[in-house]
C-alpha cells in the first residue's frame, strides 16, 4: 500500500508546487505589468472668442470658451469614459455648459476632445457683479471640466478614475482679449 501512495504524493506535491509557482507568476505580472494605473487627464481653455459686447443701448455679450481635454491612458487596456461635462461659472453661478459624448482612449494612447462652451449672456447680466466689472472691462470666469471612466485589464481588473480640472480666466471684452488660463487638476482613483 505504501508503494502506491508514494507516486500519488509525488504527483500531488508537484501539482501544488506548480500552483504556487503560477500564483507567484500571476502576482508578479499583476504588480508589474497588468496593474491598473489612473489616466492622466488635463483640460485647458485653448481660446475664447468675444464676438459682441455692448452696455448701451441694450447689453449684449456673445462669448465662447474653447476647451481641450487631453487624456493619456498608461494601461494595457482601453479607458472608457462617460460624458465629459464642462461648466463655465461667473462668480459661482453657472452661465454655460458643454457636453461631449462618451468615448474611449486606447491602450497606452492619448486622445483629445474639444468642446465649445457658449456663455449665456442673460445669466451674466443678471449678476450683481456685472455692472461694475462690465464698466471696468474685466470679467472673471471659471471653467470646470469633469471626466469619469474606468479601465478594464483582461476583462477582470477594473479601476475607476475621475478628474476635475478647474481653470480661471479673465475676459477683457472691450479689447476682445483674455488672460492665460490658470488651471488646477485633481485626479480621484477608486
Amino acid at each position: 500500500m505504501a508503494a502506491r501512495r508514494k507516486p500519488a504524493l509525488i504527483c500531488c506535491g508537484a501539482a501544488f508546487a506548480a500552483a504556487v509557482v503560477l500564483a507567484a507568476v500571476f502576482t508578479a505580472l499583476y504588480f508589474t505589468v497588468l496593474r491598473p494605473r489612473p489616466p492622466r487627464v488635463t483640460a485647458t481653455v485653448v481660446g475664447t472668442r468675444v464676438s459682441a459686447f455692448a452696455l448701451i443701448p441694450s447689453p449684449a455679450l456673445n462669448l465662447t470658451f474653447d476647451v481641450a481635454v487631453a487624456a493619456y491612458n498608461p494601461n494595457r487596456a482601453a479607458f472608457e469614459y462617460g460624458e465629459v461635462v464642462t461648466v463655465v461659472r461667473y462668480h459661482g453661478d453657472a452661465v454655460g455648459e458643454a457636453v461631449v459624448p462618451r468615448g474611449e482612449v486606447g491602450a497606452r494612447a492619448s486622445a483629445e476632445v474639444r468642446a465649445a462652451v457658449e456663455v449665456d449672456a442673460v445669466e451674466v447680466f443678471s449678476s450683481p457683479y456685472f455692472p461694475l466689472e462690465g464698466i471696468a472691462g474685466a470679467l472673471p470666469f471659471e471653467t470646470a471640466t469633469t471626466v469619469a471612466g474606468k479601465a478594464v485589464v483582461l476583462g477582470v481588473l477594473k479601476i475607476r478614475a475621475s478628474s476635475v480640472v478647474t481653470c480661471g480666466v479673465t475676459v477683457y471684452p472691450l479689447r476682445k482679449e483674455t488672460t492665460s488660463p490658470q488651471c488646477t487638476s485633481t485626479v480621484h482613483v477608486g
